[in-house]
C-alpha cells in the first residue's frame, strides 16, 4: 500500500509539472518541483526494497519446498516399489497427478494477489471517503451557522429558494499532495447575486482552484464559503449542485448524440424536468445562444450526430461551447464559466 501511495504522488507531480512546465519555468520552481519528486522517489524505493525483500524470502521457501516434495516423492515412490507394495506405474500416476494440481494451484496465485490488491485498493478508497473534515481554526461570523464534526450527524440545509450570492471569508487551500504549499492563503472575494465578476490572473494565480471551491469539488483548509450567507458543508449537496452550475477547461461529453449531450443539462436540475423532455427546438436554440448551431447542422447526421469516445472528433473549443449550451439549458442561478484567454489574459467569471 506504502508503494503505491508513492507512486500515485510521484506520477501526479512528474503530471502536473510536464503539464505546467511554463509555470514551472516562469516562477523558477524547477528545485522545488525536483525536491519534491526525490522525496516520492526515495519514499518508493524504500517501500520496493521492502517488497523485493518479502517476495525474495517466499519465492525462495516456496522453491525450496517444492523440491523438497520432489526429492521426497521420488526416495518414497522407489522405496515403495523396491518393497514391492506399488508398480512404476502406479508410483508416476501419483506423482504426475500431485504435479498437475500443484501447476492448477500454482496458477491460481496470481489471481489471488488480484483480489488483495482489489482489498486494498478498497480499504484506501472507503478510509478517503470516511475520513473526518479537518477542523475550521477561523473565527465564525454572526451571520453563519458554527460548523463541527457533529453537523454531518444531522439533516443538511435545504433552502427554498436560493438567491446567488456567494462569498468567500478568509479562506486558505492546499492540495493534498502539496500541503505546505497554499494555493489560496486568507483570500476573501464577494460575488453579489444577479452580477457578473471576473477573476483575471496568469496560469497558476488559483482561479481554476476558485471555481473548484466555489461548487464545492474542494474542501478548504480555514476559512468559509457561503451561499446565501449559509457555510456551503451545512447545505445539502443535491440543493448545491441544482444551483451552481460549472463550465470548465476540460468539458466532458459522453458518447451520445450531440441532442442528447445537450438535454443532459436537465439532469438532477430544479425544474424537475428530465433529458428525455427536452424537445430538439429547444436544444437548437440553446445551440444558437452557444454559436454552434452552424458548425452541428454541416455535421453528417446534425443533432443525431454520435459523439464517441467522450467527444474526441471535438476540438476543446467545442467542447466548451456544447457546454455552454448544455448550462444554458440548465439555466442555474449561478453560473461559472471556466478559464478564457482574452488578448493574452486568463479570465474566470
Amino acid at each position: 500500500m506504502g508503494e503505491r501511495s508513492y507512486t500515485a504522488i510521484a506520477a501526479t507531480l512528474v503530471d502536473r509539472a510536464v503539464a505546467a512546465i511554463a509555470t514551472v519555468k516562469a516562477f523558477n520552481a524547477f528545485d522545488h518541483e525536483l525536491k519534491a519528486l526525490e522525496g516520492a522517489l526515495i519514499g518508493i524505493k524504500t517501500a520496493a526494497g521492502k517488497i523485493i525483500a518479502l517476495w525474495g524470502i517466499n519465492m525462495g521457501l516456496t522453491q525450496f519446498f517444492m523440491m523438497s516434495m520432489f526429492v521426497q516423492a521420488f526416495w518414497y515412490g522407489s522405496k515403495l516399489v523396491r518393497e514391492g507394495r506399488n508398480t512404476p506405474g502406479e508410483v508416476m500416476s501419483v506423482f504426475w497427478a500431485c504435479l498437475i494440481a500443484t501447476s492448477n494451484l500454482h496458477m491460481a496465485t496470481p489471481q489471488f494477489l488480484l483480489l488483495a490488491k482489489g482489498k486494498s485498493a478498497m480499504a484506501s478508497l472507503l478510509n478517503m471517503m470516511e475520513a473526518p473534515a479537518p477542523e475550521d481554526s477561523s473565527h465564525h461570523s454572526t451571520h453563519l451557522i458554527p460548523l463541527s464534526r457533529k453537523v454531518t450527524t444531522f439533516r443538511k440545509i435545504q433552502p427554498s429558494k436560493c438567491h446567488g450570492e456567494l462569498e468567500m471569508i478568509n479562506v486558505t487551500f492546499a492540495y493534498p499532495s502539496r500541503p505546505t504549499v497554499p494555493i489560496l492563503d486568507n483570500v476573501t472575494m464577494y460575488f453579489p447575486e444577479g452580477d457578473t465578476t471576473f477573476i483575471v490572473g496568469g496560469s497558476g494565480s488559483g482561479k481554476s482552484t476558485v471555481a473548484q471551491l466555489l461548487t464545492g469539488m474542494y474542501s478548504r483548509q480555514s476559512g468559509h464559503i457561503t451561499l446565501d450567507q449559509q457555510d456551503l458543508q451545512v447545505l445539502d449537496e443535491r440543493f448545491t449542485r441544482q444551483h451552481i452550475a460549472l463550465v470548465s477547461q476540460s468539458c466532458i461529453m459522453f458518447d451520445m448524440t450531440v441532442h442528447e449531450n445537450v438535454a443532459m443539462g436537465l439532469a438532477g436540475s430544479p425544474s424537475g424536468r428530465r433529458p428525455e423532455d427536452v424537445t430538439r427546438e429547444e436544444v437548437i436554440a440553446a445551440c444558437r445562444v452557444a454559436l454552434m448551431h452552424e458548425f452541428i447542422r454541416d455535421l453528417p447526421d446534425g443533432y443525431d450526430t454520435m459523439l464517441g469516445n467522450g467527444g474526441a472528433n471535438l476540438s476543446g473549443g467545442q467542447k466548451q461551447r456544447l457546454a455552454i449550451a448544455r448550462v444554458y439549458l440548465r439555466d442555474p442561478t449561478v453560473l461559472i464559466l471556466g478559464t478564457f484567454k482574452f488578448r493574452g489574459i486568463d479570465l474566470l467569471f
